[in-house]
């Protein structure tokens, strides 16, 4: 379930890499654009923050600095792109699954299908399980590294909300972010399993100079790193464009539409994948082109 999350923030903030440019609004001299927390105001309002996320449980990354943490504890409210109640996580774990007599070894060749099973022993996962798996789903295992405690970031945001007493939103429905991945064709879904297999080696080191970039807060070069990644590991141009409206523009006015309700009541707290920030289609303008002025805090 977990992986879902992961591999839903991690694509979007790839196909988001693809299509926007490097240059941001809020960049400082050398043009790098710098920061995970961001002030939202207006005037009318009192202020909320915005913080950059990334799917991760690396605890250099859930170990919040006060910066971040002084907001999140006393926020009024806390949105996050999809709640992470349970009524969430069955619907995810049931749509990752094959519902009629398909399964994955009929739709792949056994040379595969073995590969696969043997690399999902990582993740304790039988081959029954990996058996009923659609593609999809396969790659969003594959797409993340075999979790340790199982407790990622924005899990973590939640939770930790639900211990504070801080009403809690998602500004994204489940069905909305399944659909970008069910609405694949079983032959777009076999071509970016295939390209996850053959780089299944790599993604160690993959992760952990994300995990870097991340850290340094540096979404500039973030965005060079992912777009490097991209344009090495994929020639499918017609399955980028086949994304970009569902996993990049269309998600981020519907989280702004659905946040600014949250803002306008003031001290908000809201917690979205870092890629979803910068550029011109990115949360940042859109905030601004609403009259929300945008600063970066830490």
């Amino acid at each position: 379930m977990k992986n879902v999350y992961r591999w839903t923030a991690w694509l979007t903030a790839v196909y988001l890499i693809i299509i926007l440019g490097t240059q941001s609004l809020f960049a400082d001299e050398k043009g790098q654009q710098i920061g995970l927390l961001w002030q939202i105001d207006k005037p009318e309002f009192t202020p909320s923050y915005l913080l950059g996320t990334i799917h991760s449980e690396d605890q250099r990354v859930i170990q919040l600095p006060d910066a971040i943490s002084s907001h999140f504890e006393t926020a009024d409210s806390v949105s996050l792109e999809l709640l992470m109640d349970i009524p969430t996580i069955l619907k995810s774990a049931n749509a990752m699954f094959f519902q009629d007599d398909e399964s994955l070894d009929q739709v792949i060749d056994k040379a595969l299908f073995d590969k696969i099973v043997t690399v999902m022993v990582q993740y304790k996962m039988p081959q029954m399980m990996v058996k009923k798996l659609k593609p999809w789903a396969v790659v969003a295992t594959l797409s993340a590294p075999p979790p340790k405690t199982g407790i990622f970031l924005d899990l973590q945001l939640y939770k930790k909300a639900q211990e504070l007493g801080i009403k809690t939103y998602g500004l994204e429905k489940v069905e909305e972010q399944l659909a970008v991945f069910e609405r694949l064709s079983l032959k777009q879904q076999i071509s970016l399993l295939k390209e996850t297999v053959k780089r299944i080696d790599d993604m160690p080191t993959t992760f952990n100079k994300l995990h870097e970039l991340y850290l340094k807060r540096n979404l500039t070069e973030l965005m060079e790193y992912s777009i490097k990644y991209m344009r090495e590991s994929s020639d499918d141009k017609v399955l980028i464009d086949s994304f970009y409206k569902g996993i990049v523009d269309k998600r981020n006015i519907i989280m702004v539409k659905r946040m600014e309700k949250r803002l306008k009541e003031g001290n908000a707290f809201i917690a979205v994948g870092a890629l979803h920030l910068p550029g011109k289609n990115g949360i940042l303008q859109l905030l601004q082109q609403r009259g929300y002025q945008v600063s970066a805090v830490y």
